[in-house]
């Protein structure tokens, strides 16, 4: 049995798809816990899929990100994601919390990185999901992060840094 440890989250992430499927205690968890995220009734899901709770995440790509990167007037949010991806799932369900609690006074974008390759490889996204938090002063650089955060995490960085 081949095991890769995720120094992160202290978690096995398996190598091979037969264990994750089988045999593997911790990923099964997590799928079924993904799973059920997903399934439960009133789970907010994010404004692109037409489910849920309105238009609190906008889904752009690269020259309407261009855009609204130059006429910012709040802080905007970034997620660099893609519809195959487990943890970019549970992100949109942290941003939809976000948007709850903030309002309008952040901007959140959704960015598909199969939709917008070029975009995905001039900004170097590597890892999913990607944030990248963009503030209203335009000499100010913008903070990147990788992996998934809670929303009390991704307010206190748009509250304290931008």
């Amino acid at each position: 049995m081949r095991l890769l440890l995720d120094r992160k989250l202290s978690r096995p992430a398996c190598l091979s798809t037969a264990h994750a499927s089988r045999r593997c205690r911790p990923c099964k968890q997590f799928r079924r816990g993904l799973v059920r995220a997903q399934q439960q009734p009133g789970t907010p899901q994010s404004a692109e899929t037409g489910r849920g709770s309105g238009h609190a995440v906008e889904s752009l790509n690269s020259e309407q990100l261009t855009t609204a990167l130059a006429d910012r007037d709040r802080p905007i949010v970034i997620d660099f994601s893609a519809n195959w991806c487990g943890p970019c799932l549970l992100l949109a369900q942290e941003l939809e919390k976000v948007a709850k609690q903030l309002g309008d006074k952040v901007r959140l974008i959704k960015i598909d990185t199969d939709e917008n390759p070029q975009l995905s490889s001039d900004l170097q996204i590597q890892g999913l999901p990607t944030m990248v938090f963009v503030g209203t002063d335009k000499s100010k650089p913008a903070l990147r992060t990788e992996g998934l955060l809670p929303a009390e995490t991704i307010i206190s960085i748009i509250q304290n840094e931008l």
